[in-house]
């Protein structure tokens, strides 16, 4: 592999792709539509691609993952491809590629713009001996002797098994799950608030719930009845779903559904003008994880609420409880207003915090 220019051959082929779809289709289309023709001819041209791959970035003192960034395309799991159609291609979303590039094991990236009078291009490469932040794939490992006494195999077998065990300790795994659940969780609603107001702008409408929402009597919502309702990919295609494809090919769905889902909400069902969509997150909450201000389960329909995380249209906000409860400790129990989630957890004699009275009650009757 040339070390200048990576995975040379397999550029030119991407490129030569890029200037046929633009020669095809100009440049006045919607994004959606270069990228489905991307899929087109990669899949014709037989060369492997992801879309919408969630690509760790990486810290370059910790060597943690501080987020994930998704990359529109991941060809041939060597190069980051971008797609943009915009009528001028700012700096910043040039840095933006770049530092991608820069917190990631790729060496080569492209940033692309179909909008512009002329299709702008660029490549980047930064090869991975050159970051700070990510061991370089090529560096050599030294081949080690294994020449140990069955004593010194079993001391290390011994130091193994305690670092493992104070590794789960501090580091907690099941909560670093719970973490990029969540983290999946809300890259997926980003990706709907995006194509939703795409859908917005050609229709005046956000989408009906049959067009995104799954049939299904047992949950108790009917997407072609009712104004709430459930999405998931996963399950079978909404009723009118051939009128939100062109947007979204494959709808999302929770990574724990159908234990947690997304819940879709709406105020009519012909031509809706506002949306708010909420979901549940597996994550111990924290003042700085709590983005969308909801508290645990202080978000969602009055009167239960239920939901951690939300999204919702720039012309409404997402429905939140006005008041948390705690229930007490000791007997009888009591349903007491302690206000906002933090003054919850603070409280020396709450027990259990609920979203509003009722589900307090429902838990503790009163006397």
């Amino acid at each position: 592999m040339d070390k200048f220019f990576p995975h040379k051959e397999l550029s030119y082929r991407v490129v030569g792709l890029l200037y046929k779809i633009r020669k095809d289709y100009g440049s006045a289309q919607k994004e959606i539509i270069y990228q489905n023709a991307l899929v087109e001819e990669l899949e014709e041209a037989k060369i492997p691609y992801k879309r919408e791959v969630d690509i760790p970035i990486i810290s370059s003192k910790t060597k943690k993952r501080l987020e994930n960034y998704r990359a529109d395309f991941l060809i041939d799991n060597k190069i980051i491809l971008e797609i943009k159609a915009i009528k001028f291609t700012f700096d910043k979303l040039e840095q933006q590629v770049f530092s991608y590039l820069k917190s990631t094991p790729y060496e080569i990236a492209y940033l692309v713009n179909f909008g512009s009078p002329k299709l702008y291009l660029k490549r980047y490469i930064l090869t991975n001996d050159r970051k700070p932040s990510v061991i370089s794939v090529s560096r050599s490992v030294n081949s080690v002797s294994l020449g140990f006494t069955l004593m010194e195999l079993l001391i290390i077998i011994a130091i193994i098994a305690i670092l493992a065990a104070v590794a789960i300790v501090l580091l907690n795994p099941w909560q670093q799950i719970a973490k990029a659940q969540d983290s999946r969780r809300k890259n997926d609603l980003a990706a709907l608030q995006k194509v939703f107001e795409d859908y917005y702008n050609d229709k005046s409408c956000y989408p009906k719930p049959d067009e995104v929402c799954y049939p299904s009597s047992q949950l108790g919502y009917n997407p072609q009845l009712d104004t709430k309702c459930y999405i998931c990919g996963n399950e079978p295609s909404p009723a009118n779903f051939a009128n939100f494809s062109p947007y979204m090919a494959r709808l999302p769905c929770d990574p724990q559904h159908p234990t947690y889902k997304y819940l879709y909400q709406v105020e009519n069902l012909t031509c809706p003008s506002w949306y708010r969509i909420y979901s549940e997150l597996s994550a111990t909450w924290s003042r700085e994880s709590d983005s969308a201000g909801c508290g645990e389960d202080g978000c969602g329909l009055s009167p239960n609420y239920g939901y951690d995380y939300g999204i919702s249209s720039p012309n409404i906000a997402l429905e939140t409880t006005p008041w948390f409860f705690c229930s007490t400790k000791g007997s009888p129990v009591l349903c007491n207003v302690c206000e906002t989630y933090p003054n919850c957890i603070s409280s020396p004699g709450c027990n259990k915090i609920y979203p509003s009275i009722e589900s307090c009650w429902a838990e503790n009757p009163p006397p």
